[in-house]
C-alpha cells in the first residue's frame, strides 16, 4: 500500500472518530437537559393479567412493546434509582404475561436484572415463568439453577433444577458438571453422581462420554471417603486430621484414586472433601 492510501485511511478514521466523539458528546448533552420524568423507567400500572385479556391477538406485538420500553431505558440512562428496576421488573412481567414463551424477555432478565442486588427473587420468579412454558428449552433452568447457587447461596435448590435441567434433549454438558458441583457442595454427593449419569447415558460423543465418566468416578471417590468419614466419626467422637487417618484406624483398607491425578482435598473443620 501506498504512502498516499495509508495517508487517506488515516484521515477517513480520523474524520469518523471526531464524528463519534461530537455526536456521542451532543448526546450527553441532550440527556442531561431532560426533564427528570423522562430519565425515569416507567411501567403501567395495570395487571398482568388484565394485560393478557386485553391484548387480544395483538398480545406478542404488546410483548414485544414492553421489552422495548425497557431496554430504551436500559440502553439510554446509566443513573438509575431503585424504583427504576422496579418499573423494569414490572414491564418484564407484564411482558411474560403477554407471552410467556418470548425467550428475549427471559434473557434479559437474566442478563440485566437477575445480578441487582433487591432483584434477585424476583428475577428468580420471571425465570420460572419461563422455565414452566418453556419446558424443552434448557436455558431458563440453567438461569434459575445458577442464580439459587451464586446469588442466594442455596446449593441443594440449585442442584435440584439443575437435574432435571439435565434431562432436557439438548442440555450440553455443562449442565451437568455444575448441576453436580453444587449437589456436592451442599452434602448430595449421591445426587451429584445421579445428575452426570444422566448426561452420561445420553451423550454420544466419545470425549464428552469420558470426561463424565471421569468426573463420575472422582464423584464415587469422593462418597466412598464421606462414608469412612461418618463411621469414623461415630466410633471416635471427633473427625479425622486427615485422610490418612482412615487407613491408619483401619476405616478403609485404602483411599480410592482421584482421576484427576492428586490426591483428594479434605477440610477437617467442615468434613468436607474434593477432587479439586
Amino acid at each position: 500500500m501506498s504512502i498516499k492510501k495509508i495517508s487517506l485511511n488515516i484521515m477517513l478514521i480520523s474524520v469518523l472518530l471526531a464524528g463519534y466523539f461530537v455526536c456521542s458528546l451532543h448526546v450527553l448533552s441532550m440527556r442531561e437537559r431532560l426533564p427528570a420524568e423522562n430519565m425515569r423507567a416507567e411501567a403501567m400500572s395495570l395487571s398482568p393479567v388484565f394485560l393478557k385479556i386485553v391484548g387480544g391477538e395483538f398480545k406478542g406485538l404488546w410483548a414485544d412493546y414492553l421489552l422495548l420500553k425497557a431496554s430504551v431505558f436500559i440502553g439510554g440512562y446509566s443513573r438509575s434509582i431503585p424504583q427504576d428496576w422496579e418499573a423494569v421488573y414490572l414491564l418484564f412481567k407484564q411482558s411474560l404475561a403477554l407471552d410467556p414463551y418470548f425467550f428475549s424477555t427471559c434473557y434479559y432478565t437474566q442478563g440485566i436484572l437477575a445480578g441487582r442486588e433487591s432483584m434477585h427473587e424476583k428475577a428468580i420468579e420471571l425465570l420460572e415463568i419461563s422455565r414452566k412454558h418453556r419446558f424443552w428449552d434448557w436455558e431458563p433452568g440453567f438461569y434459575v439453577a445458577f442464580d439459587y447457587f451464586y446469588y442466594l447461596r442455596d446449593n441443594l435448590k440449585a442442584a435440584g433444577i439443575m437435574r432435571e435441567t439435565a434431562k432436557l434433549k439438548g442440555a450440553p454438558p455443562i449442565v451437568a458438571t455444575l448441576g453436580a458441583r453444587f449437589a456436592q457442595e451442599s452434602g448430595e454427593t449421591r445426587t451429584a453422581i445421579a445428575i452426570l449419569k444422566i448426561m452420561y447415558d445420553r451423550a454420544r460423543d466419545k470425549d464428552i462420554k469420558a470426561r463424565l465418566e471421569k468426573r463420575i468416578m472422582a464423584h464415587l471417590g469422593i462418597l466412598t471417603l464421606e462414608r469412612a468419614v461418618g463411621r469414623f466419626t461415630r466410633k471416635y467422637g471427633r473427625r479425622p486430621s486427615s485422610l490418612n487417618e482412615l487407613t491408619e484406624k483401619g476405616i478403609i483398607n485404602k483411599p480410592p484414586e482421584n482421576p484427576f491425578g492428586s490426591s483428594f482435598l479434605y477440610d477437617n473443620l467442615t468434613g468436607r472433601i474434593s477432587f479439586d
